[in-house]
């Protein structure tokens, strides 16, 4: 029996900005202040969706998360539950009017971190929702992220609420987790990587501990004997890589890194060897050197955060998708090619426009969340929320006529606007949860 990874993606939102509120994401402080276009986000969101469907496989979609979040802006100071207190945040503080309205939660990449249910100890598919405790615009997506995946999954998994524990227990997700196996029902291995901990990055705070990791393993209920634990480079972290994804990949038996991803290149050795126990075959192992990459390039164009996606026909090899700037840059472009063409570990590869996510610092692998069912648990979710050519009709139809193209952080104070953005996320809501 195969699992089958289903790709879940949530819709980028009406009140999409570049509010520069990424923690040691640089092209979110790059980015910050810039105008936006919502419409082009969610439009381009919603390409690669198709896209992803087109290759078979599943694809399913999440509305956006209620915007402007009001019990963040009471909690702070700002009563009210209208305008008037957006417009005194705006005044008094813009970065909590930012928070407030951030659209964040489209990577769902950060929204949980999944294990199948052959490799809980229990056998239940299991879900630990990220408490996302590093950043105040991401810390507010956890409960609105726990009943949507309860309400998708709750018939077939174990969602679990987030961890608690503050900032010593900061969870970012599958962002930074990676399971090694195959597409065989058959346990896999699992390496989650923090940041904390000597040596310390010198310009950007880690946004996952050690200590978080090791308590989402222990709500997983994985197997310890089949779990490793990866420090970042402080070297990655402080040149922009807030999330392993954004120097590592991995799918089935390959594993895709850059060299100064990891602070102890020697666990890769250990890894690999669990892996050739467990599966009697090789971790085929791919590290990218700064001559052929630099690391400053494998940040700015995120080819480590293409998504591998495996198509319908289970005989093809997996299909790469790339943002368009790893096309574009001469180095990434190189090796992307020679990973199809020579070293052909890849049957296709893709590339997407997503200038809008890339802006705000997330290319197509933090836009999903990757959760391996097996037919049975697939087929009793409610399909609802499965991609179709007529589902995507809708929410393109929505989209395309209530978004705003044009997006400031002052216009997000405005009556029009949020009015607008509050009918448009209950119409997509409505559209993804009663059908």
């Amino acid at each position: 029996m195969r699992l089958i990874e289903m790709q879940v993606d949530r819709i980028v939102g009406p009140t999409h900005h570049f509010g520069g509120l990424g923690v040691g994401n640089v092209a979110s402080a790059r980015h910050a202040g810039e105008v936006s276009n919502p419409a082009a986000a969610a439009l381009e969101g919603l390409d690669k969706m198709r896209l992803v469907a087109s290759l078979g496989a599943e694809q399913w979609i999440l509305p956006p998360q209620e915007r402007p979040d009001y019990e963040l802006l009471d909690s702070l100071g700002f009563a009210g539950r209208d305008t008037g207190s957006l417009v005194d945040a705006l005044d008094q503080a813009p970065r909590i009017l930012s928070a407030a309205m951030s659209c964040s939660a489209m990577w769902t990449a950060n929204a949980a971190t999944v294990c199948p249910a052959i490799d809980s100890l229990p056998g239940r598919l299991s879900i630990t929702i990220a408490n996302l405790n590093a950043s105040l615009h991401r810390v507010i997506e956890a409960q609105a992220t726990e009943a949507d995946l309860r309400s998708l999954f709750g018939t077939v998994a174990t969602v679990r609420t987030a961890v608690a524990g503050g900032s010593a227990m900061r969870d970012e997700g599958a962002a930074n987790q990676m399971r090694l196996g195959g597409p065989d029902n058959q346990s896999g291995i699992h390496v989650f990587v923090y940041g904390d901990g000597q040596p310390h990055p010198h310009k950007h705070w880690p946004r996952q501990t050690l200590a978080a990791s090791q308590a989402v393993v222990r709500n997983l209920r994985l197997d310890p004997s089949r779990v490793f634990f990866l420090k970042q480079h402080p070297r990655a972290i402080d040149a922009g890589a807030f999330h392993n994804d954004v120097v590592a990949a991995s799918h089935h038996n390959l594993l895709l890194f850059h060299e100064s991803a990891y602070q102890d290149s020697g666990q890769l050795d250990r890894i690999a060897e669990a892996y050739r126990e467990a599966f009697d075959r090789e971790l085929v192992r791919v590290q990218v050197s700064e001559n052929q990459l630099p690391l400053a390039n494998a940040i700015t164009t995120y080819l480590f955060n293409s998504q591998i996606v495996s198509p319908a026909d289970p005989s093809a090899g997996p299909v790469l998708i790339c943002p368009a700037q790893v096309q574009t840059d001469l180095r990434a472009g190189r090796l992307v090619a020679s990973w199809r063409d020579e070293r052909r570990l890849f049957s296709e590869v893709h590339f997407v426009e997503l200038g809008q996510s890339m802006s705000g610092g997330g290319g197509p692998a933090c836009l999903r969340l990757r959760i391996p069912v097996t037919k049975d648990q697939l087929d009793r979710l409610p399909k609802r929320a499965r991609w179709s050519a007529a589902l995507d009709g809708q929410l393109r139809e929505v989209i395309e006529t209530h978004y705003p193209s044009r997006l400031t952080l002052a216009d997000l104070a405005s009556d029009d606007v949020v009015r607008k953005a509050q009918q448009t996320q209950r119409r997509l809501r409505e559209i993804l949860t009663t059908g």
